[in-house]
């Protein structure tokens, strides 16, 4: 039997949390909440940005630059998301585990699940777009060749 498993008692229905996990759910909500500031810091400097290129390419009229100007719009919204699931992660279990409300702790966890499954697709989207990327590439570099 393993060290877990003495700890842990499954019933049909059952999952008991002993102080062990919890501290270490907390200290992981704690880190969370850091992270996600971090986050919300850096999306927030990241839409300054974009409305600092957007500006300059409505005034320039070059059309590379308004391109990055939606790019980088398109990321900001994009870390928005991120962030806020971790901090409501960070919240709903912090305040779950220290009051023992069942509901709380269970919305800190899909926030969980929500924040792994957007990394996942995010992932996935990233690596087509390198595929896709790659395979432009090296079409017109051999339109180029031949």
């Amino acid at each position: 039997m393993d060290a877990l498993d003495q700890h842990i008692e499954l019933d049909s229905d059952q999952l008991k949390i002993n102080n062990s996990i919890k501290e270490n759910l907390i200290t992981a909500a704690k880190w969370a909440r850091f992270l996600a500031i971090i986050g919300f810091v850096f999306t927030g400097f990241m839409g300054i940005a974009s409305l600092f290129v957007l500006v300059t390419a409505m005034a320039s009229g070059i059309g590379m630059l308004m391109f990055m100007a939606v790019v980088y719009i398109g990321l900001t919204v994009v870390m928005i998301f991120p962030a806020l699931y971790l901090i409501r992660f960070a919240g709903s279990t912090e305040k779950g585990l220290s009051s023992n409300k069942q509901g709380e702790f269970d919305y800190g966890i899909q926030n969980l699940k929500s924040l792994f499954k957007f990394t996942g697709i995010y992932t996935i989207v990233v690596i087509v777009l390198y595929i896709v990327y790659i395979f432009v590439l090296v079409r017109v570099g051999f339109n180029r060749v031949f």
